[in-house]
This record gives structure tokens, sequence and C-alpha cells, in this order.
């Protein structure tokens, strides 16, 4: 059986695992807050003291979790809108862009970027096109 080669740990994985037992001590710790605070409410003879303290506990939990992602729904939303907006603008600048041709004739004016192929009313001066 060939020897195993020891596991090499990135520096994003220590960071991963330290971020991930802080949340989870700060879970922990919360819950022993949660368990000292339905104790007291218990001690104290509140009626449903125990339950009501929890139940608080998890409301205030599903609003945070339910605000976060609103927060990151919106913040996706966004992002996708201006990616899209910017796709557009670029496609039509795309579009815009093929759609100028080189002018062969006088403008509404009479201009003319050919000097010689148009007289001053605008009239081409040219070879006849007809077949004669």
């Amino acid at each position: 059986m060939p020897a195993q080669q020891p596991l090499q740990i990135s520096r994003a994985h220590r960071w991963a695992y330290a971020c991930g037992m802080s949340v989870k001590r700060v879970y922990r710790r919360l819950k022993g807050f949660e368990s000292r605070v339905a104790k007291r409410a218990v001690a104290t003879g509140m009626p449903a003291g125990g339950l009501l303290v929890r139940g608080g506990f998890l409301v205030t939990k599903l609003a945070l979790i339910l605000g976060l992602l609103f927060i990151g729904f919106w913040l996706v939303a966004s992002v996708v809108t201006m990616i899209a907006v910017i796709g557009l603008l670029v496609s039509k600048a795309a579009i815009d862009g093929d759609l100028k041709e080189a002018e062969t004739g006088p403008d509404y004016l009479g201009a003319d970027l050919y000097i010689g192929d148009f007289d001053d009313n605008g009239h081409y001066i040219g070879d006849s096109k007809s077949s004669n």
C-alpha cells in the first residue's frame, strides 16, 4: 500500500475553518443565553415563560434570516439588471455602428462629401446610368 501524502491545508481552508468555528461559538453562546433567559422566565412564574422566550428568539432568528435573504436577493437582482443594461447599451452601440453607411448623395441642404459629383442644387453631374 503506498504511503499517503500529508494533507496540505491552504490559508483559505484555515480561514474558513476559523470563521466556521467562530460562528459555531457565537451560536452556542446565543443558545446558552436563550436557555438562561427561558429558565429565569419559568422561575419567576411567568405562564408559559419558557415557550414565549424560545418563540421570541425563534421569530428573531427567522426575521434576521429573511432580512439577509431579502438583501441578498436585491443585491443579485441589481447586479443582474446592471449587467443586462450594459449589455443592451453595448449591443445598441454595435448595431448603430453597423447602420451608419457612407453617404451616397447630398444631405437635405445639398451639401456633399464627394465634391464634384453634385452641383450646387444637389443634382448629380456624373455619367448617365442608363443602358444607352
